[in-house]
């Protein structure tokens, strides 16, 4: 099929010249089209159709915005794209591509462990750019190292709104240096997208961009009817009457007042502003005017998700409504109102605020309405949370254009002002390859490489608490119920927070001062601070209506969880190899991996420690055994945890290969990392159970001097008995730290993290078939 059949089928329309071209040629680096124009159609389409045409195309494309509002959109739009092409899918022998949403940080392990699947994944830079940094914000730190691997290999990465982003930025800058220096198992590349877009923030110190491929319109697109009527669409620009200084005290009124005054009835209105409370206090307003809520909406990133859901269906409808925003509407968000406000801002947002105005060019009269923030320096939080000299630039533009269409708006000379901003570099994403916290049990920070300084977030969410503190059975998170916060906010809200400790398997109280960027935390429902109608709110007012749910989700994993060793069945240590080796080579031809054999023998020996004594203990505690065994997986539903605190069966299972094949490294580290519990460093952990002798080394409950016994590894392979050292512990050449750098030098970051990620993928795959699951 050609590709103008294939776009007209899934959107019944023919595509846009560019729309071709991006679909026939190699990748660009830069995409500067003006908002409007079906960039989202152009890419996800393209990859699309190439995967039909090309086994060497990314398998996932990754797909970055810097606010969350109206992903959920974009993926039904494109999950429907799909489903009409399903029977192109079929003739190409692929799948119907996934699509994936990332709010709160959670996809089960069904969805993780298809890596072979053709795969969408829609999210914020937080959520994207935390896992490409191994520190995944609002998910389980053991499984950072998978979708490490995933994002950082055989992805396509697209940068959508890049204005808005940040810090960001530059650190996707850096990330795609980083693959290019260290080395990845599958090629990814990294395309950045905006109607404003300027190359000054990706020259970074390891990604010079000397001669990027930027793509534009050309001739054929700029004389078609369809795209001149957008691009000169009818938005003159007027100052609104109402202006906000420090001292304003009935803003909020008079600004909902003339919104009122302007309002055309039967059509949109968007209200666009700077920050959270002063849209919820706009909103409010409006309300109390006599609006009504079933056609007035308030739209921002301080909701959970069902409740923004309830505020976001309003702008999907037709006729008579006024929607007041923050600058989240600035990015994914196709709609296009008759009347548009925003207040003062940089340039490159008031361009995409002024997009959402006649965006098809289908009102004769529309009109756009810019208010003044009258700050009186840098200092005035009037300007939070942008730049004094971002206002003074974006003055002087609109003063030059006397309408909002794309075509007066390229009038205006503007030059993107130069910023310096935290730049990562390849020291700190070598530390971060290893995901033991530090002495005290804290991880590096990312914040300052995934959002600028004054915009750090936290994750929250509520439940109803019957004692003074959570009870160790309190569950994790959905995401419906996780609020993204800043953590600016959370620490003037002064509630009490809680967080769940890995080490301790418990819940731990933080101060307000102690929030830590990219964690979850839970509040009580008699703290408060938020309402369903207007979100987030950092208030303790009872008046309001905080609605609390009940997810029926499993609780945190401690680091002692061993939850997949029962499955409900009992099943031999040779049994449950002999799975995990057939579903390795299954993964292996499904994805194409070349010279695995290695990782085939990883498999065979990945559970070897699970015949140490600790661990067959606290199997046979959940219940009686059929038979003496050394057994890989309980038939017992009692949780138990081992008679070693901290007790790793993959620390003894990587002792016993190195005791059989010591020069085989690369192996080794597949068969420690394959649980993401135990990676790059050895050490033992508070709570340990000691060995009596002072000079017996020991960590994560292996023990030198532990005896394994003799062990049938399945297919023949028998494990002869040994006896356990920790001298990888001791620094010097044999140590493993310095194994670990050889390894690094040897193969790089990315490549590792892929291969840890086949064998994971792998065992968990054949334990969820043992479990009944698949």
């Amino acid at each position: 099929m050609s590709y103008e059949a294939f776009f007209r089928k899934a959107t019944g329309n023919p595509p846009y010249p560019f729309q071709q071209r991006l679909a026939e040629q190699p990748w660009p680096d830069l995409i500067d089209v003006p908002t409007g124009l079906g960039k989202t159609a152009a890419v996800a389409l393209a990859w699309a159709y190439k995967l039909t045409q090309n086994p060497t195309t990314h398998r996932r494309l990754i797909w970055c915005l810097p606010m969350r509002v109206l992903v959920e959109q974009t993926a039904d739009v494109i999950r429907a794209w799909f489903d009409t092409l399903a029977p192109e899918f079929a003739d190409a022998n692929l799948p119907i591509p996934r699509v994936q949403v990332l709010m709160g940080g959670h996809i089960d392990d069904t969805e993780r462990n298809r890596p072979e699947w053709p795969t969408v994944i829609i999210g914020t830079q937080d959520m994207l750019l935390s896992r490409a940094l191994m520190r995944g914000y609002a998910m389980s730190r053991y499984a950072w190292p998978m979708d490490f691997a995933w994002v950082n290999n055989d992805a396509l990465w697209v940068f959508d709104e890049t204005q808005a982003m940040g810090v960001a930025v530059e650190t996707s800058a850096q990330l795609q240096a980083f693959r290019q220096i260290f080395g990845t198992s599958r090629p990814t590349h990294s395309i950045w997208m905006s109607a404003t877009l300027g190359i000054g923030q990706l020259q970074t110190v390891d990604h010079p961009f000397e001669t990027p491929q930027k793509f534009q319109l050309d001739v054929a697109d700029e004389a078609l009817p369809t795209v001149t009527k957008r691009l000169s669409a009818a938005k003159p620009i007027t100052c609104a009457n109402v202006f906000a200084t420090g001292k304003a005290t009935n803003y909020s009124a008079d600004l909902a007042q003339e919104v009122l005054e302007q309002h055309v009835p039967g059509t949109l209105t968007l209200v666009i502003l700077n920050r959270v409370q002063r849209a919820q206090d706009v909103y409010k307003e409006l309300i109390k005017a006599g609006r009504s809520v079933d056609d007035t909406g308030l739209v921002h990133s301080r909701f959970r998700k069902s409740d923004r859901a309830r505020q976001m269906s309003l702008l999907s409808k037709d006729g008579d409504r006024i929607i007041v925003s923050t600058q989240v509407i600035e990015a994914g968000v196709d709609v296009s109102a008759r009347t548009l406000f925003s207040e003062l801002a940089p340039w490159p947002s008031l361009v995409q605020r002024f997009g959402r105005c006649n965006r098809y060019g289908e009102q004769p009269e529309a009109r756009v309405f810019w208010i003044d923030l009258k700050a009186e320096d840098e200092k005035d939080d009037l300007v939070l949370p942008y730049e004094f000299a971002d206002f003074e630039t974006a003055r002087i533009g609109l003063e030059q254009v006397s309408s909002a269409n794309p075509a007066h708006l390229a009038q205006f000379n503007y030059t993107a002002p130069n910023v310096i901003r935290p730049v990562i570099r390849r020291r700190d994403i070598l530390e971060l390859f290893d995901t033991t916290g530090d002495i005290s049990g804290d991880d590096l920070d990312i914040s300052p490489y995934i959002r600028d300084p004054s915009q750090p977030d936290v994750f929250v969410f509520w439940r109803a608490l019957d004692d003074a503190r959570p009870s160790p059975g309190t569950v994790s998170p959905i995401d419906d119920e996780v609020c993204r916060i800043s953590i600016g906010a959370a620490k003037r809200f002064k509630a009490t927070y809680w967080i769940f400790d890995p080490l301790e398997e418990r819940w731990m109280r933080r101060r307000s001062n102690e929030l830590v960027p990219g964690a979850t935390y839970l509040i009580a429902q008699e703290d408060g601070g938020y309402a369903d109608d207007i979100g987030f709110t950092g208030t303790k007012d009872k008046k309001h209506d905080l609605s609390v749910m009940a997810p029926e989700s499993p609780q945190p994993k401690g680091i002692d969880n061993e939850s997949r060793s029962k499955s409900g069945s009992w099943i031999t240590l040779a049994d449950h190899t002999d799975h995990v080796v057939e579903s390795t080579k299954s993964l292996i031809a499904a994805i194409h991996e070349p010279e695995s054999d290695w990782l085939v023998t990883a498999a065979r020996w990945h559970d070897v420690g699970k015949a140490h004594f600790v661990f067959q203990e606290m199997l046979l505690k959940t219940g009686d055994a059929p038979s003496e065994n050394i057994w890989a997986k309980s038939g017992g539903e009692n949780r138990s945890r081992p008679p070693r605190p901290h007790f790793r069966h993959e620390l003894a299972s990587m002792l016993v290969y190195r005791a059989n094949f010591s020069g085989d490294t690369r192996t080794a580290f597949v068969i420690l990392a394959h649980h993401g519990k135990v990676r790059g460093s050895l050490r033992s952990l508070p709570g340990e159970l000691a060995p009596e002798d002072v000079g017996q080394t020991f960590a994560r409950g292996v023990w030198t001097g532990d005896v394994l016994p003799q062990a049938n590894l399945g297919n023949g392979v028998i494990s002869p008995e040994t006896t356990l050292t920790m001298d990888l512990m001791t620094m010097g050449g044999d140590s493993w730290g310095q194994s670990m750098i050889n390894l690094v030098e040897e193969h790089g970051i990315f490549r590792l993290a892929w291969w840890e990620s086949i064998l994971r993928c792998a065992d968990q795959r054949a334990s969820a078939v043992e479990a009944g699951n698949e």
